[in-house]
């Protein structure tokens, strides 16, 4: 999976749809299954390995904050929000380009 990385100071749109990436998996647990779930932690790990640089090294990549992404008609994709060692800067990390967050 390709994704796109956008540094900014903090990300709060739409927070009402952002939630803990432990309390996503519970979820995706319960509906879908182990097998879904370990999908899903496959989808994280692979977002955090493409985030973590020497440059941008990140705080807690084991429980990103968690976003969904609407998608085609029936798929929703899910990106990531992870907390950069430096003080109140994050990664978004999106499966979809945002080009709004590239001058954020």
């Amino acid at each position: 999976m390709s994704w796109f990385v956008y540094e900014v100071p903090e990300y709060h749109e739409d927070a009402a749809r952002i939630e803990p990436f432990s309390d996503l998996r519970s979820r995706v647990l319960k509906v879908g299954g182990p097998a879904m779930a370990d999908d899903l932690e496959s989808v994280r790990e692979n977002a955090a390995a493409t985030a973590d640089t020497p440059e941008r090294p990140l705080r807690t990549p084991e429980n990103p904050q968690v976003f969904p992404i609407p998608y085609a008609d029936s798929m929703i994709l899910v990106g990531f929000i992870f907390d950069l060692k430096r003080e109140f800067r994050q990664l978004v990390v999106s499966p979809v380009e945002m080009p709004w967050l590239k001058d954020a």
